[in-house]
């Protein structure tokens, strides 16, 4: 079965060949390699170039699976690509002869293979980075792609519903706790993969932290850092016991389908202390002053501002979004394909939202003491309305010391 009908990928190409008339950059194709582009424009994931133009049909030349391919995609023109040594002669057949204006994903693609492309097509030729535009393209979700987060959500509240019986195991280590809630994302239909862009940015399934250990910072761009299991990784849960009465954060990306539902809460064995909950409802209404307000035009940097002198005014300042001057300079991000997708709730983001938006708002506090307090829903930006796609109690979860 293919992931995507005609309509829904002719309407995507339709909308990426806007974009590239209206951006003035004269480029004569675009050839799409990474992966979660390929997967949104054509429906597989296999080895491929496809390229798009302003106006022609797109191409799909497949290295390696051509069967599959043909199996996965809706696309009409999809063809074996036997050499790369013939790719200029497939671009001349659409573009006419070269030097041509070609885009590429500059974002990610490694410097020894931009500049093999810039070899293989030939003097005169310039690669200009498309990133911003397929990345723009695929910011305004269509109703399929909601639904396919409304899907991964239902999933991630019978993941958390599995939270107590978990935690509630003598002796449990937040590492531990993470590992068994891995195994059960994928028991319950987690594809096993996290897609996130740029170089060096990666992440598991969920993170589990709690107390001290769930305080320390690392060299990652989320608000959770956590001393992890091992200095190769540096993130996420400890194998330290987790102790009663200290709170537990859990923050899970569930994806069905490739598309990544954000989600965190809090959770504890035994009692939340006092202050703990105090902090932890300061966030929440953090959450309920963006549901209120986010709406279809509004500036995610003015969101981003509005939340800090927000959580300043509730006492939260010092340690919002992270320890001090180690803090995260964001405080919501979109989901799709990848996990850090636009646009994002942060400084100099100034071009307003649209229908069909998505953003995973995660106001989180650190406590020196008691590690990251917090709390995450994905949402979907409507006119009228920020639609919460995570629909699972924000209630603490408590489990038995």
């Amino acid at each position: 079965m293919k992931p995507f009908d005609s309509v829904e990928i002719q309407t995507r190409h339709q909308r990426l060949q806007d974009l590239m008339k209206a951006s003035g950059s004269n480029l004569d194709a675009m050839i799409v390699l990474n992966t979660a582009d390929l997967y949104y424009l054509s429906g597989t994931v296999q080895t491929a170039h496809l390229l798009v133009t302003p106006a022609e049909e797109p191409r799909l030349l497949v290295r390696k699976v051509l069967e599959r391919a043909r199996g996965d995609s809706p696309l009409e023109h999809i063809e074996p690509l036997e050499s790369l040594k013939t790719l200029p002669e497939r671009l001349a057949s659409l573009c006419g002869p070269p030097p041509w204006k070609i885009g590429m994903e500059l974002d990610v693609l490694p410097a020894a293979t931009y500049a093999f492309y810039s070899k293989l097509l030939g003097d005169g030729t310039e690669i200009l980075d498309a990133s911003r535009l397929l990345m723009a393209n695929r910011a305004a979700k269509s109703d399929y792609e909601i639904g396919e987060l409304k899907r991964a959500a239902e999933a991630q509240r019978l993941l958390f519903e599995s939270i107590p019986e978990l935690l509630g195991r003598e002796g449990i280590s937040s590492c531990e706790l993470q590992n068994q809630l891995d195994c059960r994302a994928r028991t319950l239909g987690h594809c096993g993969i996290i897609r996130l862009r740029g170089m060096n940015i990666g992440t598991g399934i969920g993170t589990v932290t709690s107390g001290p250990d769930g305080a320390l910072p690392n060299h990652s761009l989320f608000p959770i850092g956590g001393k992890g299991p091992h200095t190769c990784v540096s993130q996420g849960g400890s194998r330290s016991p987790i102790e009663a009465n200290t709170p537990v954060i859990v923050d899970y990306l569930m994806s069905l389908s490739g598309y990544h539902s954000d989600c965190t809460r809090m959770a504890v064995r035994g009692t939340m202390p006092g202050g703990a909950i105090e902090i932890y409802e300061k966030t929440r209404e953090l959450l309920r002053f963006c549901e209120e307000t986010i709406r279809v035009g509004s500036i995610p940097s003015r969101i981003y501002e509005e939340l800090i002198a927000l959580a300043e005014e509730k006492g939260l300042g010092d340690n919002f979004m992270g320890l001090g001057e180690l803090a995260v300079k964001f405080v919501g991000h979109s989901v799709g394909l990848e996990v850090n997708e636009l646009p994002v709730l942060a400084p100099r983001f100034d071009e307003p939202l649209v229908e069909g938006n998505t953003l995973a708002i995660e106001p989180k506090y650190t406590h020196p003491d008691w590690g990251v307090i917090g709390v995450e829903n994905t949402y979907a930006v409507h006119a009228d309305r920020l639609e919460n796609l995570t629909e699972l109690p924000e209630d603490i979860i408590s489990a038995s010391a």
